[in-house]
């Protein structure tokens, strides 16, 4: 996430823009700017509590793991077992990029401080997976 649009984009996330955020105009898919654009239109409809218009933005296909995160957030409750499989997935995979790894981990702990799992929520914001993964 490099770009001035990007850049601007996190910056009107972070004040709050969500309104304008939640009606922000996509790049064409195929743009590397795509994904994390997407997310963060994603993420301003949660914010705004309106999961239904963020999971309609959400192709049913999506391989990244911010993205299958958001759609987790999105279901609520039903998404806590796929945001814990989510956050074991991304350890260790040198495959997926640290934003997309920063963006699971947000997004989980947002979903089991709303579940009220507090700890799970603290361990998976500090890097170290939900709890009770540790084999």
């Amino acid at each position: 996430m490099n770009s001035s649009e990007l850049y601007y984009i996190k910056q009107q996330f972070i004040l709050g823009a969500y309104p304008a955020l939640a009606s922000l105009q996509l790049p064409d898919s195929s743009s590397s700017e795509y994904i994390p654009t997407l997310l963060y239109r994603v993420r301003a409809h949660l914010a705004l509590a309106d999961p239904a218009s963020a999971l309609v933005l959400i192709p049913n296909d999506t391989e990244n793991v911010a993205i299958r995160a958001a759609a987790a957030l999105a279901r609520g409750g039903e998404g806590l077992e796929a945001l814990r499989d989510l956050c074991v997935e991304i350890e260790g995979d040198e495959d997926i990029e640290e934003w997309e790894k920063e963006s699971v981990r947000v997004l989980a702990g947002t979903a089991f401080v709303r579940a009220g799992e507090i700890e799970e929520a603290l361990e998976t914001l500090s890097g170290d997976g939900p709890v009770g993964d540790e084999s």
